[in-house]
């Protein structure tokens, strides 16, 4: 959908893009943080992964709610955008728009876009990272707040103005320690091996056939219940059998070596067990059992 962009916050934001656009100026204060000259920006777009940035107005809180309002840092991100599309042209195909006149161009390189953006948030001054997905990018000037952008679309165009804003946290949500967005750890089995004629029971039932192998997987989950990726949470994971070391015998993952997988094979014993991984401090049990 086109839209002018000066609109978005009227003419004080036109004013802003319009500065930029001429090479020069100095950025506005964001909210909460003094007013700083934009230094030029990282000009290989390149930026740290989620949750290794170092920001210096300090760390996130895990406990932030999160809900959408009015966001406060619009004028930031255009004026991101803005400067990318000026600084990097190889990274658009500026002939190609979601809507004409809108800015909305074609995005040719997706990574070379995200960190090209969150390197421009942080020259301006603010903090400034993607989120756990990739997809996003997030970014403060205080930690009363952070705000989510979805700055780029499905299609792979720019997506800009309030059309790009997701939601505000209060507290800041990020940058967090990997140990901080582990919330739990979901144990459970994911599958079972059986020969013909027995039928397992429902993975969430926590039983397992003595005639049959299960596979069991540790997973780390934030504290929506979604997974927090490999690459934040890395490959340690200790697993403990508590009970049961005469039901079952637990083995490492033969078919994907996988460390947060386990194979379980029964021992012809009826009876209860208890196999618990523990990630980054955060401990989860399968309390499972043999059944005939």
């Amino acid at each position: 959908m086109a839209f002018a962009r000066a609109s978005v916050l009227g003419l004080a934001v036109a004013v802003l893009l319009l500065a930029s656009s001429c090479g020069g100026g100095s950025t506005p204060a964001a909210p909460g943080a003094p007013a700083t000259a934009a230094p030029d920006p990282v000009s290989d777009g390149g930026g740290e992964s989620a949750t290794a940035n170092s920001c210096p107005i300090g760390q996130g809180d895990p406990a932030a709610g999160c809900t959408s309002r009015s966001p406060q840092l619009t004028a930031f991100v255009e004026a991101a955008i803005d400067r990318l599309v000026r600084e990097r042209p190889e990274l658009f195909n500026t002939q190609e728009e979601a809507g004409e006149g809108t800015g909305q161009y074609r995005v040719l390189d997706r990574e070379g876009y995200l960190e090209g953006v969150v390197a421009n948030l942080r020259a301006a001054g603010l903090c400034a990272e993607r989120a756990l997905d990739r997809e996003r990018v997030v970014a403060k000037s205080t930690n009363a707040f952070s705000e989510e952008w979805d700055v780029l679309t499905a299609s792979g165009f720019i997506r800009r103005g309030s059309y790009s804003y997701r939601q505000t946290c209060e507290p800041a949500a990020f940058p967090l320690a990997a140990a901080d967005l582990v919330a739990f750890v979901r144990t459970a089995f994911f599958s079972f091996e059986c020969p013909a004629g027995v039928v397992a029971p429902h993975p969430n039932q926590g039983q397992l056939p003595v005639a049959c192998d299960g596979y069991v997987t540790a997973s780390p989950k934030q504290k929506n219940g979604d997974d927090v990726p490999a690459s934040i949470h890395g490959p340690g994971v200790e697993w403990e059998l508590r009970s049961g070391e005469d039901v079952v015998r637990v083995e490492p993952d033969w078919r994907f070596t996988n460390p947060y997988n386990k194979f379980l094979r029964p021992t012809g014993v009826v009876g209860g067990f208890v196999l618990c991984a523990t990630v980054l401090e955060k401990t989860g049990c399968l309390n499972g059992r043999t059944i005939p």
